[in-house]
């Protein structure tokens, strides 16, 4: 039985605008000798973790930065200080995740430990989830910026106001969030900087309510399952104001229909937003996130140069549908396979 398909009409501003700054590509690094490499393939701006055995020994099973021991990580600081010296010499920001939903009393202070050499070896932010840490970094440096992680759910421009009045300068928008709605957020909060997912890892659970640990899979898990994650459960969508109806948002739209599939499909099968780089542009997004802490460097090189080619042709303002035609085609030029409507992070940009 076929379906009907709806158009989608986008609303976000699309008409002409004055030159803005381009939008830096965000990459994942956890090597020394990534840093030049990934430099030279495009990549603008690093995020990375360390894991030491100051936190690993007490804490075996739980995260200071939501990836489990082994690979994701720099192995201890003085890794991160070489690393972060090779970027700064090349003019390039490396931001430092210390992003658990939440640490407990008797681990604040092996984290204000990892906050003090971090910025040490010249750590230019942090990206946090936990509130608390909104107060504890001040008192440490003054002077420190801030990024507020997808564990912080922002799910609307209040909660973003918020962050901001906190101190935040940056937050970075969770995958959950459609283009308009992320439209929407900037409309009212235009001053605060924005980070978006763009490649990997398009999980179908919200991280910000998530108490998995990443990573759990295996003997973990039921042999069924290649992930924890991937537990399946119900979903269905419920119209919050007037002007959205249940056809919308109903059990059958793309949203829906997408998240019912990622109960079954391999989270990190390449899901991409290569074709919603328009909109984002648009809408003066700041940073593409490229997720892969712990990926081998030739797939980091692969994805940050794909991205870096698709911001650069931006920078020639094409048409929307000439953008779009050339994200296609790059996309499956890059990994041969063509594009999946499941494997969207915006799948509106589909129809």
């Amino acid at each position: 039985m076929s379906r009907k398909k709806r158009s989608i009409v986008s609303p976000i501003d699309l008409s002409p605008r004055e030159k803005k700054p381009a939008m830096k590509v965000l990459s994942p690094l956890d090597k020394v000798g990534e840093v030049a490499p990934l430099i030279e393939a495009g990549a603008e701006e690093f995020y990375c973790g360390v894991l030491e055995e100051t936190w690993y020994n007490p804490y075996p099973v739980i995260s200071i930065n939501r990836r489990p021991a082994g690979k994701g990580h720099f192995r201890n600081f003085q890794e991160l200080t070489k690393a972060v010296a090779i970027s700064h010499s090349h003019h390039r920001p490396v931001f430092f995740t210390i992003n658990e939903h939440y640490y407990t009393t008797h681990q604040l202070p092996i984290v204000k430990e990892y906050i003090k050499k971090a910025l040490e070896a010249g750590i230019d932010a942090f990206i946090i989830s936990d509130y608390g840490l909104l107060n504890i970094l001040p008192t440490i440096s003054p002077h420190l910026k801030i990024h507020i992680s997808t564990g912080g759910t922002v799910f609307n421009w209040r909660t973003a106001r918020f962050y901001q009045e906190l101190g935040a300068c940056r937050i970075t928008l969770p995958r959950h969030l459609t283009l308009e709605e992320m439209s929407g957020i900037l409309q009212q909060v235009p001053d605060v900087e924005t980070t978006v997912f763009v490649f990997n890892s398009r999980c179908i659970n919200i991280d910000g309510y998530c108490t998995f640990q990443h990573g759990l899979s295996g003997k973990q898990t039921p042999h069924f399952y290649r992930n924890a994650c991937m537990l399946p459960y119900q979903i269905s969508c419920i119209p919050l104001n007037s002007k959205v109806t249940r056809e919308d948002v109903g059990d059958d739209s793309p949203l829906i229909a997408r998240q019912r599939i990622w109960e079954v499909v391999h989270l990190d099968d390449y899901p991409c937003a290569a074709c919603a780089l328009y909109e984002c542009n648009q809408m003066n997004i700041t940073s593409l996130k490229i997720v892969g802490r712990g990926n081998p460097v030739e797939r980091k090189i692969k994805d940050v140069t794909f991205f870096r080619t698709l911001v650069d042709y931006l920078g020639e303002n094409p048409q929307l549908s000439d953008f779009r035609r050339f994200a296609r085609e790059l996309y499956h030029k890059s990994y041969q396979r063509p594009c999946r409507p499941y494997m969207c992070h915006y799948p509106e940009v589909m129809d």
